[in-house]
């Protein structure tokens, strides 16, 4: 899945309308890319990464970090639970 495929689906998961803003889009690219990253240091190969599973985790880290205030991060137990299960599988 492309990085706008998945700008897309971040935004249907978040509730956000899917028409294209280019600064909410902007700033949802950057979190995806944070979200992956995160997930292939974690240790999810490339393949789990495009699994269906992993577009619902990714829509779950970035509104994690959405959700965040400046400096802090919480990222959600099943966000975590989440990646295991993909690094593991």
């Amino acid at each position: 899945m492309t990085t706008d495929e998945l700008i897309i689906e971040v935004k249907k998961g978040l509730g956000i309308s899917i028409d294209s803003n280019e600064k909410i889009d902007q700033v949802i690219k950057q979190k995806v890319l944070a979200v992956k990253s995160f997930m292939k240091n974690a240790g999810v190969t490339d393949e789990n990464m495009n699994s269906d599973l992993a577009i619902g985790v990714i829509v779950m880290g970035v509104n994690d970090i959405w959700e965040s205030k400046a400096g802090e991060v919480k990222l959600s137990p099943a966000f975590s639970t989440l990646i295991t299960q993909l690094a593991s599988g």
